[in-house]
């Protein structure tokens, strides 16, 4: 559990999980990045309440969020690893014993993620995450698209040494941490919404499309380089992604010429031959022309349907344990 600033709500995130039904040991390490609030304050009397649970990590410079993660990382003992960041929480008792006996009984089984009830802090509004997800994924299934919540994720995990140099550079780590696990195997989907996922509009994914879409083409260039040699049906998933993203980019009109250079340089590198502009260039337009429409009564029906479930979804209560 990383926390930097959240002592509103570092209580529930650690409640959730010291409350855990499970016939094995487990233990929270919680690492707070040098928190200017009552955050690290919280931590501690769970600490002591707790001390066979909790380790309280206590950062007295701020190392930033990916840094404080691979840090804390690298201090877990166990042998599998779930993740609950300190403005989130689970609710279900029974999540780390339901995905614990799943990875026990399927060796082959790298990572277990789970449904999550999206919470929408700016307008109280919830929604469930996974609609119509596949039970077992590889890692070319999670090659085209991420669609693992952090935070339902068990890992089997890798020792923190065996991780790859690069980790360190990337800001989307969780879909990098996905990835490296789905190499050593199977990702199995339980179907138990088990956790509450705070989001914000000034998340990564819904504050800056744009900066989203950058740090996505990011990550994959480092995970068709880690793959180019050993899964390239993956490369190639990460790379028809890239090119969505690019054109995406391009479309609305983010440095396109910048993005070109990129996407063309990728294309050559891992599809072993030249981009063909003139393509990409038409895709660009059919999605700009395709932005500038007006709905279909399909989509409108949609949004309708969509508008009225959140409406309906303020008078339920966010699930807790």
């Amino acid at each position: 559990m990383i926390a930097y600033n959240q002592e509103v709500t570092i209580d529930e995130a650690i409640r959730s999980v010291v409350l855990q039904r499970a016939p094995f040991r487990f233990e929270l390490v919680v690492a707070d990045d040098a928190s200017t609030d009552g955050t690290a304050g919280r931590a501690a009397r769970w600490q002591q309440e707790y001390p066979d649970i909790v380790r309280l990590v206590r950062r007295e410079k701020n190392l930033g969020l990916q840094a404080n993660f691979l840090d804390a990382w690298s201090r877990c003992r166990g042998e599998y690893i779930a993740i609950c960041e300190g403005d989130d929480h689970w609710c279900s008792r029974h999540k780390l014993r339901r995905q614990a006996e799943w990875l026990d009984s399927h060796p082959e089984c790298a990572l277990t993620f789970h449904r999550v009830v999206n919470h929408y802090a700016d307008t109280g509004t919830l929604s469930l995450s996974n609609p119509r997800q596949k039970s077992d994924l590889t890692l070319e299934d999670l090659a085209r698209g991420n669609v693992i919540t952090n935070l339902s994720v068990m890992y089997r995990a890798i020792p923190y040494e065996q991780l790859p140099e690069w980790i360190r550079e990337v800001k989307l780590f969780d879909y990098a941490f996905h990835s490296l696990h789905a190499e050593r195997g199977t990702a199995h989907y339980l179907r138990q919404p088990m956790a509450v996922y705070r989001r914000y509009s000034r998340g990564i994914w819904s504050g800056d499309n744009h900066r989203a879409w950058l740090l996505a083409l990011d990550i994959r260039e480092h995970l068709m380089e880690h793959f180019r040699l050993t899964r390239p049906e993956a490369t190639t998933a990460y790379l028809r992604a890239y090119c969505s993203i690019a054109v995406a980019l391009m479309a609305d009109g983010v440095d396109a010429e910048t993005t070109m250079e990129r996407l063309a340089a990728a294309w050559r590198r891992y599809a072993g031959c030249e981009l063909r502009i003139d393509e990409v260039m038409r895709e660009v337009a059919g999605r700009r022309a395709a932005s500038a429409s007006r709905p279909g009564t399909a989509a409108l029906l949609r949004r309708g349907i969509s508008a009225l479930r959140a409406a309906v979804s303020r008078f339920l209560p966010v699930p807790r344990i």
